[in-house]
C-alpha cells in the first residue's frame, strides 16, 4: 500500500509541476505581448515628442542667431531660420516631405528644393500656424496620432509666402 500511495504522490507532484510549467509559459507569452504593445506606444510617443522638441529647439537657436520666418516650402508648411556667418546669410528650412521631417541647410537664395533636404525622422505631417506672437507646430506621427507645441521667439517672426 505504501508503494500505491508513493506512486499516487509522485503522480500528483508531476501533475502539479506540469501545471506550473504550463502556467509559467502562458504568463511569459502574455507578458511579452503586453511588452510589445507598450514598447510600440512608447516609440510613437517618442517620435512625436522628439519632433516637437527638435522644432522648438531649432527656433530657439535661431532666435539668438538671426531671424525666423514661417511660410510654405514645396507642398507644405515650413519654418525658415536665418543666420549670418562671416557676412553670408544661411537658412535652415524645416518641413515635412513624403512622410519624413526634413531639414535643408543652405546659403540663402541657393535655389535648392524640398527634395534636397536631409531626413531628420519619420513624421507623417507637419503644420505650422501662427497667432501673431506664437508659432504652433502640430505633428502627426506615422500611426496617425497628433501632438502640438508652441514657441514664442523673442526676436519675433515674419510670415511669408513661399520660402
Amino acid at each position: 500500500m505504501d508503494r500505491e500511495h508513493s506512486g499516487l504522490r509522485s503522480a500528483a507532484v508531476l501533475a502539479l509541476c506540469g501545471l506550473f510549467a504550463v502556467l509559467a509559459v502562458g504568463l511569459a507569452l502574455l507578458s511579452s505581448g503586453v511588452y510589445r504593445t507598450a514598447a510600440g506606444a512608447s516609440d510613437e510617443n517618442d517620435t512625436r515628442r522628439t519632433a516637437l522638441s527638435y522644432l522648438i529647439n531649432q527656433v530657439r537657436r535661431a532666435d539668438r542667431a538671426g531671424g525666423v520666418a514661417v511660410g510654405t516650402f514645396g507642398d507644405g508648411d515650413a519654418v525658415a531660420l536665418t543666420e549670418t556667418v562671416e557676412g553670408t546669410d544661411y537658412v535652415t528650412i524645416l518641413y515635412c516631405l513624403d512622410g519624413q521631417l526634413m531639414e535643408l541647410y543652405t546659403e540663402a537664395g541657393s535655389g535648392l528644393g524640398p527634395a534636397d533636404g536631409l531626413t531628420v525622422l519619420e513624421l507623417s505631417a507637419l503644420s505650422v500656424e501662427t497667432d501673431g506672437a506664437r508659432i504652433t507646430f502640430t505633428v502627426t506621427a506615422p500611426d496617425g496620432t497628433v501632438s502640438a507645441a508652441s514657441v514664442s521667439p523673442r526676436c519675433g517672426f515674419e510670415e511669408v509666402g513661399e520660402l
